[in-house]
């Protein structure tokens, strides 16, 4: 799940790329967007349990496919 201390978005994202990524050592950017039905609440729970702050794990749901429901969701952030 973290590749050099970096969240990374693997276990919920589509396949498709062959892990292009970590085969470079970074952290999956969830590129092809989420998987049919991901567990984003789950995976950001064991991102907090490695140390995770809340604006890291909001901000990993804000790339590529921040549009995507699942990651809208999880990439709202309360900025009051």
């Amino acid at each position: 799940m973290i590749s050099s201390g970096t969240p990374c978005l693997g276990p919920v994202t589509h396949a498709g790329c062959g892990a292009l990524c970590p085969t470079y050592d970074r952290a999956c950017y969830g590129c092809f967007g989420p998987a049919e039905t991901p567990n984003v609440p789950s995976m950001s729970e064991a991102w907090s349990r490695l140390g995770a702050k809340d604006q890291e794990i909001f901000r990993v749901f804000r790339t590529f496919n921040a549009g995507a429901e699942s990651f809208r969701k999880a990439g709202q952030v309360d900025e009051e």
